[in-house]
């Protein structure tokens, strides 16, 4: 079996966001080939639901789709910062919930093994309550909905939540019987 080696790198910072790495690689004694991938924050994603099983959902405009998406609370890691600190600053960022009764881990992912060099940390909050003292100010260019299970279950199917690795997120907390739709 021939083995794969990494014989070059080269790094291209596009933007305080992302920056784009080349890498040769050779397999055995063959010619160098270039793979590019990007490099950027790790990802933290989620999943919570409320006592009374409403699932909090955002909606905001993503300029890669130049649409509008219903995405689960979520954001980029910080350097630095523990991913379910993250998890629990975004919930509350974007929806103004807490998770009361902690955060169960459900896993880190690749979110693409081909192109993207980053993780996404996953999370599933039990029983999340709101926040009604002055410190939460919603964001203006998220705006945070409850859906039913039904409802929720409808905006998979019909394609209105669409968002692969939020799906994953759904599957992961079904498989480890934290919820069920």
């Amino acid at each position: 079996m021939k083995f794969f080696s990494i014989t070059s790198i080269h790094e291209h910072k596009l933007s305080h966001w992302v920056t784009l790495t080349s890498k040769g690689v050779t397999k055995g004694n063959s010619k160098e080939v270039f793979y590019h991938s990007f490099r950027q924050a790790d990802y933290v994603t989620i999943m919570a639901v409320t006592k009374d099983d409403y699932i909090p959902v955002v909606r905001q405009y993503r300029p890669a789709l130049e649409r509008y998406t219903l995405e689960f609370p979520g954001g980029l890691l910080d350097e630095g910062e523990l991913p379910e600190n993250t998890a629990e600053r975004e919930l509350f960022e974007e929806t103004g919930f807490v998770a009361q009764a902690g955060l169960a881990p459900l896993g880190c992912l690749f979110p693409d093994t081909g192109r993207l060099e980053n993780r996404l940390w996953c999370y599933f909050a039990p029983d999340v309550i709101k926040n009604n003292n002055s410190e939460w100010v919603p964001e203006e260019t998220v705006a945070c909905s409850l859906l039913s299970k039904a409802e929720f279950r409808k905006a998979i199917e019909n394609g209105a939540f669409n968002h692969a690795l939020h799906i994953a997120l759904v599957g992961l907390s079904t498989i480890r019987g934290y919820f069920e739709i």
